[in-house]
């Protein structure tokens, strides 16, 4: 989880109190952060995932100021209508099809608010924006572009210079060279086209999502800043410029909206204005903050709760609030969210223990401990423990294996279009670990031991998890004698007969793919060298073999029975 640094002037000035470090030390905790370490200086916070807003000294002031009962409910954000304007061009659709802009004016820069503005960007970059992936920050200096700017692509042999380089460089040298392409260029790979932020001279301002140029550095000079967010999905696009926007509107700077017009559908229509900082709207039902936080509280002390939080509120009903939610909340997707957040403003301090009102002897259930012992023998079998997401798409789950798509549980309101259904089988997972990290040297061997979710018409709620074991293994030499031979030192640790016999699996190389068998003829997984066409489509260019095995299937063979 990213820490973040806050000096203690700096925030002493956003707040406006005469604060100690002592104070700060025992009320923060109490938000719901980590208090890491601190010095004359300053302090040092671990901010939890849910709450990227607070990710800068601007985010964590403002929210304390309404913890200590400073400030109460949503802040006014005021938002001027701008005269600059942005053109998409319709070859980024195939590439990062979305981008959103903020001007912002009169930024008192000095070398708290240029650090603060760093800051903001690489921790949103490794967390929100998961490494750059789902979405990317450009800021820059307004006053050295010419509006209108426009969103296109350029070919790899294009030049331009950029950040932290003294001579122009094509696309491909920096992809290649510069520091920043070594790091992040994995994330344009396959693309003959890379996407280019210019303005209407053709100054090129970044190339999303890998660096800025160095055209329009911001320095301790810059008073006015020019803000682009890049990604793959509107909401992430649109949260990300929306906490940068409000955080500086903490600092006094004035914001300005951008127009920008799309070739092609996008959520919010093809002519959008952003930021827009309107709070939006959700009801909160009485009912669920009795329930979970186990007392009763009434609609009046409910709502002071929430403004505490920087929430507005006023009573529907006896048994609804209506809640405003402030745009750089967005975290808040659900009604338990506001929850949380009153329990947060009631204190955890305050909330008195209860005895369970029956005996019980706690413990590891037997799936998890036949898990743990799972994990024990793939790590000793030379594998890397990896954790991956339930949620994910049916192009990643289906498409890009070569399957045909079957039937899977689907979220009613997914967020974004890259998490629109559970998981099926583990093996896309770890093919998108391997694409992420194919700037890394090889072999890479990786496991995971996690549940995957399936359809049962048997089951409450239509679905049920099923816990499941999948590996892959890449390198220049993986072959089928490879993974045919972990796969039976694995289950032989386990003490499962079993045999391997030939199949096709639309995933696999035909005639170098197996099923795994008990000695009774049930399949419990299977196993083979993943096929070319696959390769191709997770961008991989090595030789790759992979397994995936029921690890239920195996625990009733070896009479641990189903899971509780």
């Amino acid at each position: 989880m990213p820490v973040i640094r806050v000096g203690l002037e700096d925030f002493r000035r956003l707040v406006g109190l005469r604060l100690s470090l002592s104070r700060l030390r025992e009320e923060i905790p109490m938000m719901g952060l980590g208090w890491e370490r601190d010095d004359p200086e300053g302090f040092e916070v671990e901010v939890f995932p849910n709450r990227p807003d607070m990710l800068s000294p601007e985010g964590l002031a403002r929210a304390y100021k309404g913890f200590i009962g400073l400030e109460r409910g949503v802040p006014d954000y005021v938002v001027k209508r701008g005269f600059y304007e942005a053109y998409v061009d319709a070859a980024v659709k195939s590439v990062r099809p979305y981008i959103a802009f903020a001007t912002i004016k009169n930024v008192p820069m000095d070398e708290e608010v240029f650090k603060s503005i760093i800051q903001i960007q690489e921790k949103l970059h490794i967390s929100y924006c998961r490494n750059r992936r789902k979405g990317s920050i450009g800021v820059h200096d307004l006053d050295k572009l010419k509006p209108p700017v426009r969103y296109t692509v350029k070919p790899l042999n294009f030049r331009f210079r950029p950040l932290d380089s003294e001579e122009e460089m094509s696309i491909r040298e920096i992809l290649r060279r510069h520091p920043k392409g070594v790091e992040y260029g994995h994330l344009l790979s396959g693309f003959k086209y890379c996407p280019i932020l210019e303005d209407s001279q053709g100054m090129v301002l970044s190339m999303p999502p890998v660096i800025n140029s160095e055209y329009t550095r911001v320095t301790l000079e810059t008073k006015n800043l020019f803000i682009d967010c890049t990604g793959l999905d509107w909401k992430t696009v649109n949260s990300i410029l929306n906490i940068i926007a409000t955080s500086l509107a903490e600092r006094g700077c004035q914001i300005y909206t951008v127009k920008i017009h799309y070739p092609y559908d996008t959520p919010v229509g093809k002519e959008v204005e952003t930021p827009d900082l309107a709070p939006s709207e959700m009801k909160l039902p009485l009912s669920l903050v009795d329930k979970v936080f186990g007392e009763h509280l009434d609609a009046e002390e409910v709502v002071k709760l929430l403004a505490k939080m920087r929430f507005d509120a006023v009573k529907l009903s006896e048994r609804e609030l209506l809640v405003k939610v402030p745009a750089y909340r967005v975290d808040i997707m659900h009604p338990v969210d506001l929850v949380e957040d009153v329990i947060i403003a009631y204190g955890y301090n305050r909330i008195e223990p209860e005895i369970p009102q029956f005996a019980t002897i706690g413990g590891e259930s037997l799936l998890e401990r036949f898990s743990s012992k799972v994990r024990s023998i793939m790590v000793g079998l030379g594998y890397q423990e990896v954790m991956t997401e339930v949620l994910t798409n049916p192009r990643d789950l289906f498409v890009k294996m070569r399957v045909k798509a079957g039937p899977v549980v689907e979220l009613e309101n997914p967020k974004t279009v890259e998490y629109t259904v559970c998981r099926s089988w583990l093996l896309p997972s770890l093919m998108k670990v391997l694409a992420r990290n194919r700037h890394r040297e090889y072999p890479q061997r990786i496991f995971e031991v996690d549940d995957v979710v399936i359809l049962d018409e048997n089951s409450e709620t239509g679905g049920r998890s099923l816990r499941k074991l999948a590996a892959v293994s890449i390198h220049s030499e993986a072959d089928y004698a490879e993974v045919k031979a972990v796969v039976d030192t694995f289950l032989e640790i386990l003490a499962v007969e079993h045999r391997v016999e030939p199949g096709i699996h639309p995933s696999f190389i035909e005639g170098r793919t197996g099923f795994i068998k008990t000695l009774k003829g049930e399949t419990i997984g299977f196993l083979g060298e993943i096929h070319p066409e696959v390769l191709i489509n997770f961008g991989l260019e090595n030789p790759t073999v992979g397994f995936e095995i029921d690890l239920e299937a195996v625990m009733r063979l070896k009479g641990f029975g189903r899971r509780p």
